[in-house]
């Protein structure tokens, strides 16, 4: 019988897999074919977060970034500098409720620099 592989095991070899440039449509198919064999299935998100931090401490972030309206090349090396990565990966999203700004999300780090955040919180403070 195969013994379980932890989490950070897995995470630790697709992170070598991205950063050798191994196909990692490859990699993840096997990833995932592993953990249906194991019954493993539900432990996909926190395997994902696992990857994405394994990935950062290595330079290569994964950011959720969260505009208004889409982001400018500008803005985008921006964010680069400013999250300080060797090698950036945005998922972007539009959301116009958030009026203006940008929220960006790393492993472990949130930054909200959105309108309506910042109306949020002035509203709590009640001025």
């Amino acid at each position: 019988m195969q013994g379980k592989i932890s989490r950070r095991k897995l995470a630790l070899f697709v992170a070598d897999a991205v950063e050798s440039r191994h196909t990692l449509g490859s990699v993840l198919r096997d990833v995932a074919a592993y953990l249906v064999d194991t019954k493993r299935t539900r432990e996909a998100e926190l395997l994902v977060r696992a990857i994405e931090d394994e990935l950062a401490q290595r330079g290569i972030v994964v950011a959720h970034v969260v505009t208004a309206r889409p982001l400018e090349r500008e803005l985008e090396q921006a964010i680069k500098e400013l999250i300080d990565a060797r090698e950036l990966h945005l998922d972007s999203e539009i959301d116009e409720s958030v009026i203006g700004g940008v929220r960006i999300e790393t492993p472990g780090k949130l930054l909200d620099a959105t309108i309506k955040h910042k109306l949020l919180a002035l509203h709590q403070a009640k001025i």
